[in-house]
């Protein structure tokens, strides 16, 4: 009996040594994280995240950019205007996404979700949307909008402008996505 206790616990010391010294690499952390009074998230591994700069008195605001690769400030001030540019450097490049989160205040019908493709985003029911417009000065190959409704009164729109995204990229998008947390009951 003793020898078949000594062969176990080899066999468990040996299948322990050999889980440490694994070559499997660990998953590496997520990316920066956000985080305001509304929501929070973590950004995919390796994309950037900035606030923007712009100033508006609209209904809709852009609140924050992700992408992953290098962002800038979208809006320069000045004493008599500002100067607004997308927040990427000569445009997405392949392979490259920029999403652009803005906050749109509505009333009545005007705070319904458009038709499109029904998806959770964080644990809220949004859709995704094809887009005519929006990502020109960025180049893009792909665009969509992911809108969800946020409170009865306000409805965020997550416009996803691509450039030969990869399957990865695409991936990363979606888990985004879904992980988002909303802090409005």
């Amino acid at each position: 009996m003793r020898g078949v206790r000594r062969a176990m616990a080899v066999l468990v010391g040996a299948a322990l040594l050999t889980a440490c010294t694994s070559t499997t690499p660990l998953p590496v952390p997520g990316g920066p994280s956000f985080e305001s009074d509304d929501f929070r998230f973590v950004a995919p591994t390796g994309w950037e995240v900035r606030l923007s700069t712009s100033v508006s008195y609209d209904p809709s605001q852009i609140r924050v950019y992700l992408a992953n690769q290098l962002l800038h400030d979208d809006c320069a001030m000045t004493v008599t205007a500002s100067n607004c540019h997308p927040p990427i450097d000569g445009g997405l490049r392949a392979g490259g996404i920029l999403v652009t989160w803005v906050t749109r205040h509505c009333v009545a019908q005007g705070c319904e979700l458009p038709p499109g493709a029904l998806m959770r985003i964080g644990n809220r029911q949004g859709v995704r949307t094809p887009m005519d417009v929006g990502c020109e000065e960025v180049g893009f190959t792909e665009r969509a909008a992911y809108h969800v409704t946020v409170t009865p009164q306000r409805v965020d729109i997550l416009i996803a402008c691509a450039h030969d995204p990869t399957d990865a990229t695409r991936s990363a998008l979606l888990g985004f996505l879904d992980g988002i947390h909303w802090r409005i009951p």
